[in-house]
């Protein structure tokens, strides 16, 4: 199905989970995408999620035999007053860094930001963070699913046990500053004839552009595939195979080589994608035995790159 070049519809996939609920959007789960290079979701926190931070490709591929993680928040919705975590208020050593998983302190020395809806958040392999309660966002993100919990508020799974804390794995994969980026779009939003586009995150993994569509817009699909995901509104999209009708909640899968589309009506959309490079060192690649996709592709010296590798910081001795 990845293969054929048309439009698809994919149906969510639904993950009830102890804080509330993730629903895969795009996903190495959905048949005949299991090398897909993304994966995306709408993430509703009905509790908070715990503290944890992801390990960048090469800790990941020496550790787990798999991807590592980057990945982006775009904020959908969120209650009055609710907060997230981002980052660390300010440099520690790696031996605090442990210290505080083991004592339960490390809430201490996280940052804790306020949210309103249309945020954006760039999450690089390495920094520590963690959606609150009553936050809805569109994740997108590098095709892993390995996570390592730093503090997970003393909670018990379905069987009543409390779910193990990764303290060495995360002390590896951790950066040990805060965050350089602010929580705002990269790039200004642009008003064009019939539509507006805001570059909401750029870096080695992905580009994730928000389109507001008053009348309509053409694009092109060429050297990667393409996913729209409809956050509001009714529309169509037409293309050489056809015309699709969108509404809220659908998402699409545009594949490589589909060549020019329009979107016509009133919609609110995000569109991902994988730049060429990092699409071409993916598909060289055979299928992981861990299910999160093939490849490794190591981060840029810049600050698109791994937070703890990738020229954002150094990590402390």
């Amino acid at each position: 199905m990845i293969n054929e070049k048309r439009p698809v519809k994919l149906a969510p996939i639904q993950k009830n989970c102890l804080w509330g609920r993730e629903d895969w959007m795009l996903s190495w789960q959905h048949e005949g995408f299991e090398g897909i290079p993304l994966l995306i979701k709408i993430i509703t926190a009905r509790e908070a999620l715990s503290i944890q931070v992801h390990p960048g490709n090469e800790i990941a591929w020496e550790m787990e035999g798999g991807n590592g993680k980057t990945e982006m928040w775009f904020v959908l919705d969120c209650e009055p007053g609710a907060c997230l975590y981002y980052g660390l208020k300010h440099r520690i050593s790696q031996n605090e860094f442990c210290k505080r998983i083991q004592n339960g302190t490390i809430l201490e020395i996280c940052r804790r930001v306020p949210v309103r809806k249309g945020d954006v958040f760039y999450i690089p392999a390495g920094l520590i963070h963690a959606i609150g309660k009553g936050i809805t966002v569109a994740e997108v993100q590098q095709s892993s699913d390995i996570t390592y919990r730093v503090y997970d508020y003393d909670r018990e799974d379905a069987d009543h046990q409390k779910r193990p804390l990764h303290i060495e794995k995360a002390a590896r994969a951790a950066g040990f500053l805060p965050p350089l980026a602010g929580h705002h779009p990269m790039g200004e939003r642009m008003q064009k004839n019939g539509y507006s586009r805001t570059l909401l995150v750029q870096c080695p993994y992905f580009v994730v552009q928000y389109y507001e569509i008053e009348k309509c817009m053409e694009g092109n699909v060429k050297d990667s595939f393409q996913s729209l995901l409809v956050l509001d509104g009714e529309g169509c999209l037409e293309s050489v195979t056809g015309n699709l009708t969108l509404s809220k909640g659908e998402s699409i899968f545009l594949p490589k080589g589909m060549g020019t589309y329009r979107l016509a009506g009133g919609l609110q959309i995000l569109i991902s994608e994988v730049s060429t490079d990092e699409f071409k060192v993916w598909n060289r690649r055979p299928a992981c035995h861990n299910g999160s996709g093939p490849g490794s592709l190591k981060s840029g010296n810049y600050t698109g790159g791994d937070f703890r590798r990738g020229g954002l910081c150094e990590k402390p001795e």
